[in-house]
């Protein structure tokens, strides 16, 4: 089953971006700082993702019901940032059952647990949550930084695509019970009022440097600002944010390393211009390793 809608095409370059007050766009022309309509990048795919409460929470919350669909009460004590489809067919739950790792609570309902991500250690399991009727929600803990989400080693150089790890569960959920993906979005509990998710990436596949300004105008309302660094078969690497270093990451031989981690509104303060660098070591003269980087926001425009 082929990944859809969740795969990201990002905003990845190493020119100059703004985030634009009053409209839902992008920019990033070194020329003249021009505006691209609707949010598109440079690949033509946007790079400014909705987030939308799901159908069941939001019919909970607009009717005042205390009791929401089985098991879906717990999501907004403890979920994050969160992948969820339906399916539009019945889920069997023992063959779903197989997708998950461990199963922290079951029901003939819905199933509650973690899921196992390929080539990925455990501490990066997604949670899930399936029920029988069609739903499957995958998310981190609250107090996961969104940066956690983003899939470096599914990163497209030519097309300037990233997957995200709460796809993945979602793609393994489904194999699992036999059923296909449909309509993937994206949602975080903690902030019910963001309506938008926008990942800013930037990649170094040689020895160096490289940089990227970004700027967040006051006129949007910034909920979470995160960041995610990967490395693969590098002698280091550095991510830094006007100069200040928010990230390193050792020597890894034929191997990665990766670590996210959120940003506070003083290293992306609004209104001002922030450079953002992006260094990275071959580990020996022969290697073809690289570095990665990305800034994550979520927001809403006031």
């Amino acid at each position: 089953m082929t990944k859809m809608s969740g795969i990201l095409k990002v905003l990845a370059f190493s020119a100059v971006l703004v985030i634009a007050a009053c409209i839902c766009v992008a920019v990033f022309s070194v020329a003249d700082l021009g505006i691209e309509e609707k949010g598109m990048t440079e690949g033509g795919g946007k790079g400014i993702i909705p987030l939308e409460m799901p159908l069941f929470v939001a019919v909970a919350k607009g009717s005042e019901v205390s009791s929401m669909r089985a098991g879906t009460n717990f999501l907004d004590a403890e979920a994050g940032i969160s992948a969820y489809t339906n399916v539009g067919e019945e889920i069997d739950l023992e063959k779903a059952k197989a997708a998950f790792r461990t199963i922290e609570y079951e029901t003939d309902e819905y199933i509650i647990g973690s899921v196992p991500l390929p080539d990925y250690p455990e501490y990066e399991d997604v949670h899930a949550y399936v029920h029988k009727d069609g739903w499957i929600v995958t998310y981190y803990l609250q107090d996961k930084p969104v940066g956690k989400i983003i899939d470096w080693k599914d990163y497209s150089a030519d097309e300037k695509i990233i997957g995200t790890k709460l796809e993945d569960g979602l793609n393994i959920a489904c194999n699992a019970a036999g059923v296909p993906i449909r309509n993937i979005k994206y949602y975080d509990f903690r902030y019910p009022n963001a309506d938008k998710l926008m990942i800013v990436a930037d990649a170094q596949w040689t020895e160096g440097t490289d940089t990227f300004k970004i700027k967040l105008p006051s006129d949007f309302v910034f909920y979470d600002r995160s960041y995610s660094h990967y490395t693969y078969d590098s002698g280091g690497s550095t991510m830094k944010i006007d100069g200040n270093e928010v990230s390193s990451l050792g020597r890894c031989e034929d191997s990665s390393r990766w670590k996210s981690g959120q940003l506070s509104p003083t290293q992306l303060s609004l209104d001002d211009f922030h450079t953002v660098s992006l260094w990275h070591s071959e580990y020996y003269s022969s290697t073809k390793g690289h570095a990665c980087a990305a800034i994550v926001l979520i927001y809403r425009e006031a």
